[in-house]
């Protein structure tokens, strides 16, 4: 499979503010990249970085979106209302949602199609926790994570990315090595064959978002399987997202 160039994404939870959309802005708006960048702030603050980013390529994304279309579910934001503000993407899934807010597969299944209808590229997260990890479940845990959430999509002019984010490599001190992300990966990738078939599968984006940082970056974007990079806490400090940025540029093919 052809390497392409990467995607990047910042995922700043509930954090953010004018301050810090200032500042990213301010820091990207006079760059050329050669890699896609997006940036997923909260719900409020997608409008005025819509408006600040018009000019630019970088993307704007949503951290979540309903799986609702319309309808009495107060504090809800529909996959239509996001494409309405300008969105590009959205995330669905991340470990948080599932941990603290009981998200499930078959929620993340009906959000992508709500997604994918709206013309919102979705971004599927998935990943394992620790205790799944030391009893040796990864594969078993991402099988079924993509097997219920993935089946009987239409994507023909379409884009879907997936996420791997082991969330034992995620603030705990642990560190996944490139080797690992490789491997599970290209495991990603087979499923996503099984479930789309080859020529779908083959245009899905694999992203990685466990812990990256501007030292790992690179590594991470060498294996043959990373096709970008999903960026927690280090896309807080415009500075630091700004060189992993640069070196997902690097990585974009001749």
């Amino acid at each position: 499979m052809k390497k392409r160039a990467p995607l990047v994404v910042a995922n700043w939870k509930l954090n953010g503010g004018t301050d810090l959309i200032c500042t990213s802005v301010a820091s990207f708006l006079n760059q050329s990249f050669k890699a896609e960048i997006g940036i997923a702030p909260p719900y409020v603050y997608i409008s005025d970085m819509v408006s600040f980013l018009r000019n630019s390529k970088i993307m704007v994304g949503s951290q979540n979106v309903s799986k609702f279309a319309s309808g009495a579910f107060t504090g809800e934001t529909s996959a239509q209302m996001l494409k309405e503000v300008g969105a590009d993407f959205c995330l669905i899934g991340h470990s948080e949602r599932r941990q603290m807010f009981l998200e499930n597969d078959a929620s993340c299944h009906t959000k992508i199609e709500r997604a994918l209808a709206a013309g919102v590229m979705p971004i599927l997260c998935v990943g394992e926790n620790n205790q799944q990890h030391e009893l040796g479940l990864t594969h078993d845990i991402l099988y079924r994570q993509l097997h219920q959430a993935l089946p009987g999509l239409e994507l023909s002019g379409k884009r879907l990315c997936v996420a791997y984010e082991p969330i034992w490599a995620i603030g705990t001190g642990k560190a996944a090595t490139a080797e690992q992300v490789q491997e599970v990966h290209e495991y990603i990738h087979q499923e996503l064959i099984a479930i789309l078939g080859t020529e779908a599968a083959d245009s899905v984006q694999i992203l990685y978002g466990g812990s990256v940082k501007k030292d790992n970056a690179a590594e991470l974007l060498a294996k043959p399987h990373v096709d970008g990079l999903l960026v927690g806490g280090a896309s807080l400090d415009p500075e630091h997202f700004a060189q992993i940025c640069a070196i997902a540029n690097d990585a974009v093919p001749a």
